[in-house]
């Protein structure tokens, strides 16, 4: 998907800053939380512009001290996980083919304990 598209969707859909949970507007900013551009091929980087792997984040200060951070990470997985369900954000993973994807993997069954999600901070 296009990602000016998907922001543009993603903002109608959730209008909820996904770190802090506070009222966003057009001006936040759209983060690959689970699995960046830098990971995959180029040829395969459109793929990762979608809604299980994109947060809407405010501009500051939620994305520029956290965006990058194992935080963000842990935050996200399960609020994610309770949007899309395990079984959609591991799909989403293997769709990608990846060569080491295992550690996206674990970032998404870490979050999860016998199917009983911790750490949700917003939804």
């Amino acid at each position: 998907m296009n990602r000016t598209k998907l922001k543009i969707r993603l903002l109608y859909e959730r209008k909820l800053c996904d770190w802090c949970g506070g009222l966003i507007t057009d001006s936040c900013d759209m983060h690959e939380w689970l699995i960046k551009r830098s990971a995959v091929p180029k040829r395969k980087q459109n793929k990762i512009f979608d809604p299980r792997n994109c947060s809407l984040l405010h501009h500051s200060p939620c994305h520029i001290e956290h965006g990058q951070t194992k935080a963000m990470k842990d935050v996200l997985a399960p609020i994610f996980i309770y949007r899309y369900g395990k079984a959609a954000m591991l799909d989403f993973i293997y769709s990608l083919e990846l060569k080491s994807e295992m550690e996206y993997i674990m970032q998404i069954e870490s979050c999860t304990n016998g199917g009983v999600m911790y750490n949700m901070r917003t939804i």
